[in-house]
């Protein structure tokens, strides 16, 4: 049995879960705003639960062999702290990234040996699985998000300008919608984009950006499958065929060796389930 945690800016989700990758009950708590109050709620769990194993999926970068979130840009406070810190009572400890966490989940799932995870939403995320590895180095790598799209595009929070998630994240679909005089949820425009030529364009452009980068990320490592998750994931059908031409038209790998495209079914556990499986299947050794 390992305990989970999965760690985002908003709100903390974490549970038990066994080999079998059944799930005890999903409790979620909001997101504590300073460092004391972090650790105050996690140690409060971790003795509660008396757990051996126990893994942490954050939203930043993480050095493995310290265990320490080197840059967690929507939780300052957790900069350069180590995990290790609840090391207790010989508490087996992982940390791994957020993205990389739902990529190995979908690795479970789909067990292809050569796959990319793409998180579509505020930002962009992802994980890549290469001959049946989770891609790493010393830090947990592949910050899609931040490829550059434009030499003097929009200012990122990494402090780059042009990084690629300017373009294809939420916030930024939501501007150039407003340029275009549309107020609408994302969820109708997406939804009606076949009955109206400016959600048409608006979907087509978030489409075009994401091709872009699949294209590049198909290019360099020759994937099998890419899948999908996050919020604007659940409207791949209003996307999949301009992203889908974009990808033929700007990846010759692609029209070589076409890759699957899927969206992840049930997201919502999947970092859960993603830290589970490095303890189930012992992928860290």
């Amino acid at each position: 049995m390992t305990l989970c945690f999965d760690i985002g800016g908003t709100r903390i989700k974490y549970a038990k879960i066994d080999n079998q990758y059944n799930i005890e009950q999903v409790n979620v708590i909001p997101t504590p705003k300073n460092f004391n109050d972090f650790k105050r709620k996690i140690i409060k769990i971790l003795d509660a639960s008396n757990e051996k194993n126990v893994g942490f999926s954050v939203a930043g970068i993480v050095d493995y062999k310290s265990k320490t979130v080197k840059h967690s840009p929507n939780m300052l406070f957790l900069n350069n702290f180590s995990f290790n810190e609840f090391n207790i009572q010989s508490t087996h400890i992982e940390v791994e990234n957020d993205a990389n966490a739902a990529c190995l989940n979908s690795y479970r799932i789909y067990k292809v040996p050569n796959m990319i995870h793409l998180t579509l939403g505020t930002g962009l995320g992802g994980g890549a699985i290469v001959n049946g590895k989770l891609l790493k180095s010393s830090v947990s790598v592949f910050e899609v998000g931040h490829i550059s799209a434009s030499i003097n595009g929009k200012r990122c929070g990494c402090n780059n300008r042009g990084c690629i998630e300017k373009y294809t994240g939420i916030e930024h679909i939501i501007e150039f919608a407003k340029k275009n005089n549309v107020f609408d949820t994302l969820e109708h425009i997406f939804g009606n984009y076949s009955k109206n030529k400016i959600y048409k364009r608006i979907v087509d452009r978030f489409a075009q950006y994401l091709g872009i980068v699949v294209a590049d990320l198909i290019n360099v490592f020759g994937s099998d499958l890419i899948v999908f998750s996050g919020g604007i994931a659940n409207n791949f059908d209003a996307f999949s065929q301009t992203l889908k031409k974009t990808v033929h038209r700007r990846s010759f790998v692609y029209r070589i060796k076409p890759c699957a495209f899927a969206v992840e079914e049930n997201p919502t556990f999947a970092g859960l389930l993603g830290i589970a499986s490095i303890f189930n299947e012992g992928l860290y050794g």
